[in-house]
C-alpha cells in the first residue's frame, strides 16, 4: 500500500495535544506499537487480528472516521472473499471425491467377491446398497463442511484478544475527561488533588487545546484564566476569573 495511513493518526493525536504516552496509557496499548501504526508499518510481532484491533481502537480514541480508516487498513480481515471462495470450490472437491471413493468401492466388493452367484441378482439387491452408501458419502460430506466452515471461527474466536477487561478499564479511565482550550498563552500547572501528583505542567499556545483525562478530582492552576476555557464531559463550559488562580474540577 503506497498511501502512508499513520499520517492521520500522527496528525490527529498532535492536533489534541496527546504525547504517544498519553495513547500508550489511555488505551493500555504499548507505546512501540503506537509508533509502529503512526509509522505505517505494523512492524510488531503480533497476529494480524490483534494489530487490526489496535489499529481501530487507536482511530476511535481521536474520532477518526472509523468505516474510512478501516477501509485504508493493510492489515486484511482474516475472512475475505478469495478465501471464502477456495474453501467452497474445497468442499465442493470432497463431496465429488467421497461419492466417487464410494462408487468405485461398490463395484470393487460385488467384482472381488469369490462367493458371488452367477446369475445376476435382482436389480433391487444392488440398488439398496448403493442408496445407503450414498446416503452415507452425503453425511460424510455434510461433516466436512461443517468441520471446514467452523474451522475458521473457532481459531479466531480462541486467538482474538480478551478486550472486556481492558475496554472497561478505557471506560473508567476516560470517563471523566475535560478540554482546556486557550484564547491566549497562559500557562498550566494540573496535577491530582489526592497524593499532589503532576499531570500536566507547560504552556498552552493561543488557539491550542489539551485533554485531560482523570478518575479522581484534579487541581488547575493558570496565570491568565481570561485566556482559558474548559470544557467538561457534560457538554458545560467553564471560563475561570481573569488573571492568576485555581480551580478544583471533580
Amino acid at each position: 500500500m503506497n498511501e502512508n495511513i499513520g499520517i492521520y493518526f500522527s496528525e490527529a493525536r498532535q492536533a489534541k495535544g496527546l504525547s504517544i504516552e498519553d495513547i500508550a496509557e489511555f488505551l493500555h496499548i504499548k507505546s512501540e506499537y503506537i509508533q509502529a501504526i503512526e509509522a505505517g508499518t505494523f512492524d510488531f510481532n503480533l497476529p494480524d487480528i490483534y494489530k487490526r484491533g489496535f489499529y481501530k481502537s487507536y482511530a476511535d480514541f481521536l474520532g477518526l472516521n472509523i468505516e474510512e480508516m478501516m477501509a485504508k487498513c493493510p492489515i486484511k480481515p482474516f475472512e475475505t472473499l478469495e478465501s471464502s471462495q477456495k474453501r467452497r470450490e474445497m468442499i465442493a472437491q470432497v463431496a465429488k471425491k467421497t461419492q466417487e471413493v464410494n462408487h468405485d468401492n461398490i463395484k470393487t466388493s460385488f467384482d472381488d467377491d469369490p462367493n458371488r452367484p452367477s446369475t445376476p441378482l435382482p436389480s433391487s439387491f444392488p440398488m439398496r446398497h448403493i442408496f445407503v452408501l450414498k446416503v452415507m458419502g452425503i453425511v460424510l460430506a455434510a461433516i466436512l463442511f461443517l468441520a471446514l466452515m467452523l474451522y475458521p471461527l473457532i481459531t479466531n474466536f480462541s486467538s482474538k484478544p480478551k478486550p472486556s477487561v481492558a475496554t472497561e478499564d478505557l471506560r473508567e479511565l476516560i470517563q471523566k475527561r475535560i478540554i482546556l482550550r486557550a484564547n491566549g498563552d497562559v500557562k498550566l500547572m494540573i496535577r491530582n488533588e489526592e497524593d499532589k501528583s503532576k499531570i500536566f505542567s507547560g504552556t498552552l499556545n493561543k488557539g491550542g487545546e489539551k485533554i485531560i483525562a482523570y478518575k479522581k478530582p484534579i487541581q488547575i492552576y493558570f496565570d491568565h484564566g481570561e485566556a482559558l476555557v474548559i470544557e467538561m464531559d457534560n457538554g458545560e463550559y467553564l471560563h475561570p476569573d481573569s488573571g492568576r488562580g485555581g480551580l478544583q474540577i471533580k
